[in-house]
């Protein structure tokens, strides 16, 4: 370890005691110098465990500035900001601490009257790199303070995005629920089965003797019909072994044919020309 108070100073003070002839001086020379050597090397040894503790200080704040910039541990995304602050407080009161020793220091050099320039260049080379250290601490706290602006920015714009998107999905969801029922309701057809009698009953039918049939021709019973979807309504099977079908409906859309159990059923050949003339269709059987 490094001595500041070089050794052929002893030898100087010899030199001087013996040109004197006065072997009580030489004592007290002696002591004395042996006494600011060993304060001087105290001195030295405590400013080379501070400089060390400064050193590691500076590498603790780089280190927390890699961190503020580093958003992946253990392949998971998450905020280290809190961790950085944390630490940053810790290494500033380390820092504080340090000035306060080299402080004491300084009052103690003074107090002896020691002129030894190396030592108070060296604590003045620390306490400067203390101040450079602390604001590199306060530059990264505001760099933290910009970070938590920032997120909260982008977290209301992450949070108004994901309202117009929701928003936006009900409208097109509407939209489209709202087109799918137009579809059905544009392709709904309605059909009723039912003898002459229950026909005529329910304002189906207007038969009268010798006169003409008229279909449908004033207020009838919409609930007795059966609703249907002409795109998917192929058969409709009317459980009577004589099928009459009433209205203008194409022959060549639609045939009766005969069911294994006799009874009778409509086929529609044709849909688009069966119900082009009308959603309803009325079917009597016997």
């Amino acid at each position: 370890m490094k001595k500041f108070i070089p050794l052929c100073a002893i030898g100087a003070v010899l030199l001087s005691a013996c040109s004197g002839n006065k072997s009580e001086k030489i004592e007290d020379s002696l002591q004395l110098v042996s006494t600011q050597y060993e304060q001087a090397a105290t001195m030295n040894d405590s400013l080379l465990l501070l400089m060390g503790d400064i050193y590691d200080g500076l590498d603790s704040i780089n280190m927390q500035e890699g961190l503020l910039y580093s958003m992946d541990k253990g392949g998971e995304k998450y905020d280290r900001r809190a961790e950085v602050r944390q630490n940053l407080e810790s290494i500033k009161e380390r820092l504080q601490k340090n000035r306060d020793l080299l402080a004491q220091m300084q009052a103690r050099l003074d107090k002896t009257g020691n002129e030894n320039s190396v030592l108070k260049k060296t604590i003045a080379d620390l306490q400067a790199r203390i101040d450079k250290q602390e604001e590199k601490i306060a530059d990264l706290n505001i760099k933290l303070e910009a970070a938590n602006a920032e997120i909260l920015q982008l977290n209301e714009q992450v949070i108004k995005g994901q309202a117009d998107l929701r928003e936006e999905t009900a409208a097109r969801e509407q939209a489209q629920a709202e087109a799918i029922a137009a579809e059905n309701l544009a392709n709904r057809v309605y059909y009723a089965i039912g003898t002459a009698k229950e026909l005529k009953q329910n304002g189906l039918l207007d038969k009268k003797f010798l006169g003409s049939t008229k279909v449908l021709k004033g207020d009838f019973n919409e609930n007795y019909f059966t609703a249907g979807d002409k795109r998917t309504l192929s058969v409709i099977n009317t459980g009577g072994k004589k099928a009459k079908v009433w209205g203008n409906f194409p022959k060549d859309s639609y045939e009766i044919i005969e069911n294994a159990n006799g009874t009778q059923s409509i086929k529609i050949l044709n849909p688009k020309s069966f119900w082009n003339v009308s959603p309803y269709l009325i079917i009597q059987i016997n």
